[in-house]
């Protein structure tokens, strides 16, 4: 009874994982004093960027194996105008840097250099809420030492970290 229990619980677990979905994305916000310079990943999976990129534009894509020069300007100017970034209460524009397949999700880069003096990071993000109304946008922040992580669920789309 006690190998049947152990066999048994693992299964369970995966079969219950399946009929009950989770749509998240993950945006780490990094800056540095040394640098200057703040860097921004995103990470999405690809059948729901898919999806909301559908829902965005029309078209439908290949993220994993679409032609990147294709697919990059898409991505920048989709999450340009689902993500705000402000350093000091100023709205920044972000540099795209490109994107990369990891496993089953995708990282997409920019960043903001030459930013003297950052005491506050704020995000705006309603990255996917399109898409589901599931979502849940986790948020982390470093601002030189201090880190800060949020979670956010549709509708909400703010966070920030101040020194």
């Amino acid at each position: 009874m006690k190998y049947l229990k152990i066999l048994i619980t693992p299964l369970l677990l995966v079969l219950l994982g399946f009929n009950h979905p989770f749509y998240v994305s993950v945006t780490e916000i990094e800056y540095s004093s040394k640098t200057k310079e703040l860097g921004i990943s995103v990470k999405v999976f690809p059948d729901d960027l898919e999806e909301d990129l559908r829902k965005f534009n029309g078209k439908k894509y290949d993220v994993v194996q679409g032609d990147k020069k294709i697919i990059g300007p898409i991505l920048d100017t989709y999450i340009k105008q689902h993500m705000r970034i402000l350093l000091n209460g100023n709205l920044k524009p972000y540099q795209w840097m490109g994107y990369e397949i990891d496993k089953e999700s995708i990282w997409i880069y920019f960043s903001i250099i030459n930013q003297p003096g950052v005491r506050s990071i704020e995000v705006q993000s309603d990255l996917m809420y399109a898409y589901k109304q599931e979502q849940t946008n986790i948020i982390h922040i470093k601002l030189d030492d201090k880190r800060e992580s949020f979670r956010l669920m549709a509708p909400e789309k703010t966070a920030m970290l101040k020194k």
